[in-house]
């Protein structure tokens, strides 16, 4: 008979728990990973405006659309302002009304000429890329010419070579004199 010596095995043990949580990176502050929460959130408002630096605000003046929407809303602004003055609004009323308004027509109108400005971008690109497929082609066609005229001086030539072979005393003797 043969040795039973098996082992049993309990299947209602439970493995052993593991010393820390098996989806935790190293570092991780996910707090879906059973990391700590962080204490910051990411950068701040404040700190985004100040990584721009001061030639970013010294200089926004140079920006394209940025004058021209600016014109618009200051005009805006005036023309809201005043329409609130003539209802008979308070003072202060009618200049956060002149203030919202030029905020508002100035947002709007950066907007649609930025729009206009990525619209031109892209026909300036194709058109780039239409004039560059064009060039190609160009010169596709002067290198078949040229080669085409190449071959056609060799054919011209090698025919002008035959014809002086021809007309040559070598030719008419080895086409008619035969002596055996």
């Amino acid at each position: 008979m043969a040795d039973d010596t098996r082992e049993t095995v309990d299947a209602t043990a439970q493995p052993p728990r593991p010393k820390a949580p098996a989806n935790i990176m190293p570092g991780g502050t996910a707090h879906t990973a059973g990391g700590e929460k962080s204490d910051a959130g990411g950068p701040s408002y404040i700190d985004a405006v100040r990584s721009l630096g001061p030639e970013y605000y010294l200089n926004f003046h140079k920006r394209p659309c940025v004058r021209d929407s600016q014109l618009q809303g200051i005009a805006a602004g005036f023309a809201g302002g005043s329409l609130a003055a003539i209802l008979g609004k308070p003072v202060r009323v009618s200049s956060n009304w002149a203030v919202a308004t030029w905020c508002g027509v100035s947002v709007v109108s950066y907007q649609v000429c930025q729009y206009y400005r990525s619209k031109e971008k892209a026909g300036i690109k194709q058109a780039q890329e239409l004039m560059e497929k064009k060039r190609a082609t160009i010169e596709a066609k002067k290198e078949a010419r040229r080669r085409a005229r190449e071959e056609h001086d060799r054919l011209e030539e090698m025919r002008k070579q035959e014809e002086e072979r021809k007309r040559s005393w070598s030719y008419w003797y080895q086409k008619n004199v035969k002596f055996w």
